[in-house]
């Protein structure tokens, strides 16, 4: 069992429908601990290849991921664009979100 020595916020969206039966989304927001580490230099390689900025690679536990789209470190925002469940752990990949500060 590895140790974590990051925090990160898993950011997720619930979709509810309105008086009027139109989707609204709202976004919600889970602290967990994570291990931060810099993506490969062929992660970033093929990334870039397909159109992606490759920035961090965080590891959590796989229990407390529920498919969230985005996490905020440090007061940064990133977009999760890959998942890769690792035993007990699961690796986010991310990259940095447009306008993301």
């Amino acid at each position: 069992m590895s140790m974590f020595k990051d925090v990160i916020q898993l950011v997720g969206y619930s979709i509810e429908l309105d008086e009027m039966m139109q989707e609204v989304k709202t976004p919600y927001e889970r602290q967990v601990f994570a291990n931060k580490r810099s993506v490969s230099q062929t992660e970033f390689f093929n990334g870039g290849q397909g159109g992606l900025k490759p920035q961090y690679q965080f590891e959590i536990r796989l229990s407390e991921f529920n498919g969230e789209s985005e996490l905020v470190h440090e007061g940064k925002t990133y977009s999760v664009y890959r998942t890769y469940e690792n035993g007990e752990n699961i690796e986010l990949y991310s990259e940095v979100r447009v306008g993301g500060y």
